[in-house]
């Protein structure tokens, strides 16, 4: 069997399965230890038992058993950074870009700001930060040790310097920030999402109380411990919760200047808040 008839016969397969063909070439580009353009030039060759049994294997788990594809390759790419992620810690989106992208954006006149991620997970935000700003001054928190130590790594790997704090929410942050941001746990428990999230990915950075919305007010209601009284606060925040953020940000920010951005799709993404804030 060639390489052209493993993926094709795979392809089909993931067809019948309504799985997603691509990842049947990620997984044989993983396997086989080839770029894409290396598959292009094999592609009519004998495909090796061993790389035809480990990519089978993979396969398996994604098709038969809903494992998310970035958990079996190891890694995801996030703007422009390749991380590594594990069960147990949450897969970086390519909308939480957007996050990254509107922070960088508000820091522009603003020399070495000091930044806090709250909830890191794998590093994304901070170390995307970062990568972009190298004189910022990064701290990442979360409440998984098993998150930090990949955070760590992703971190090391890329030679970016950002500290990293095990703390629950503001239990354990040292010192005043210029800027707080975050992507919280928002999903609801009464919500359906896709099983593929649902079965795999950590619920403590999934699900939140009263709604999807328990974080939010705890984040905001104690911002201004952590927080220069000039300052930015930045989140993630579910699409269909504009009118009841909007009251929370109104009762422990009544003086601030916030918006609440659309991404590429119009839907609600990103809760900005400005206080005293200029650059």
């Amino acid at each position: 069997m060639t390489y052209e008839e493993f993926y094709m016969e795979q392809a089909r397969l993931a067809e019948k399965l309504k799985k997603e063909k691509q990842v049947v070439k990620l997984l044989l580009l993983e396997k086989s230890g080839m770029t894409a353009t290396e598959l292009y030039i094999n592609y009519r060759k004998k495909i090796p038992v061993e790389v035809r049994k480990k990519t089978l294997a993979a396969l398996d788990e994604y098709f038969h058993h809903n494992k998310p594809v970035q958990y079996l390759l190891g890694y995801t790419y996030f703007y422009g950074l390749k991380l590594l992620v594990r069960p147990g810690v949450l897969i970086p989106r390519p909308e939480t870009e957007l996050l990254v992208e509107k922070v960088l954006e508000n820091i522009v006149g603003r020399k070495t700001p000091r930044i806090l991620d709250l909830g890191t997970g794998s590093g994304a935000i901070a170390l995307a930060i970062k990568k972009n700003r190298g004189d910022a001054l990064l701290t990442a928190t979360d409440i998984s040790a098993l998150a930090l130590g990949v955070a760590r790594k992703n971190a090391a790997m890329h030679g970016l310097d950002v500290e990293f704090i095990e703390s629950n929410l503001f239990a354990s942050i040292p010192g005043k920030y210029d800027v707080l941001v975050s992507n919280p746990p928002y999903v609801s428990r009464d919500e359906n999402i896709d099983p593929l999230v649902s079965e795999n990915e950590p619920e403590e950075a999934l699900y939140a109380g009263e709604g999807g919305l328990s974080f939010y007010r705890e984040i905001l209601s104690r911002a201004r411990e952590v927080l220069f009284d000039s300052n930015l606060i930045a989140l993630e925040i579910p699409e269909n919760k504009d009118e009841e953020l909007s009251a929370i940000v109104k009762n422990y920010f009544p003086e601030s200047e916030f918006a609440i951005l659309k991404d590429l799709n119009n839907l609600s993404r990103i809760l900005i808040i400005r206080n005293d804030w200029r650059i």
